[in-house]
């Protein structure tokens, strides 16, 4: 196996697959040689050759996140099916296993991705005009406020959306101090909030989500008067 894992970390899925297919016959339940296969099938593009070497590693080890993340991402990457609700509990899960770090942050990474997919389907691809209402009003909120209130309203956004924010359930709720003097929101809120802070103070960065087209709107809602 260990041939396999030093082809696959040099980038060469070629010289990998005969060791690590080989260590997967002789240790059928070793999470780490079923993981180091499926990777290396998806390297390759070969999601449904992935699949059934990840399911197994996130099964005979469970408590292993990066099992869980890898499993999760290889779900969503398979074409023509629909995984999302089974994704989203390995991250949430992966996420609950490895709270802090690197892989945390991916984790949370993908699940801002995956509420946004999610979202998207939801809307059947039109603008979400809730969306537009939330950061029309953000908009608004933000030229209300002084250049440090501004600054002090995006870090307190982006704080929250370091957390795995519900956005398709509007029964999640969050506080924001900095927020039209103390206001309750919904995590999609928070989300908008956060996208026009860094679109207003930070361009040109990423805002972990793409709203360009309900912004277009609001920025047309609000007046037009926004630079970003």
């Amino acid at each position: 196996m260990a041939l396999g894992i030093a082809a696959l970390r040099d980038n060469d899925p070629d010289a990998a697959q005969g060791p690590l297919e080989k260590a997967v016959v002789l240790q059928p339940r070793n999470p780490f040689a079923l993981r180091a296969l499926g990777q290396l099938q998806l390297m390759k593009d070969n999601v449904p050759a992935a699949l059934p070497h990840l399911r197994a590693a996130a099964t005979v080890a469970p408590d292993d996140p990066i099992n869980l993340f890898t499993y999760a991402q290889c779900l969503l990457a398979i074409e023509g099916e629909s995984h999302e609700t089974e994704a989203g509990e390995l991250f949430k899960k992966a996420l609950r296993l490895e709270p802090v770090g690197d892989l945390a942050e991916k984790i949370k990474n993908q699940q801002r991705r995956l509420a946004e997919r999610v979202m998207r389907a939801n809307a059947q691809g039109m603008p979400r005009l809730d969306a537009v209402m939330y950061l029309s009003s953000a908009l608004e909120a933000y030229r209300e406020l002084e250049p440090k209130g501004q600054k002090q309203l995006l870090a307190e956004a982006a704080a929250l959306g370091q957390k795995a924010l519900s956005i398709n359930n509007p029964e999640q709720k969050h506080h924001l101090q900095h927020y039209r003097g103390g206001t309750t929101v919904s995590a999609l809120q928070v989300v908008c909030i956060l996208y026009v802070g860094v679109q207003l103070l930070l361009p040109g960065e990423d805002a972990g989500i793409d709203f360009a087209r309900e912004y277009e709107l609001a920025k047309g809602m609000a007046g037009g008067k926004s630079s970003g």
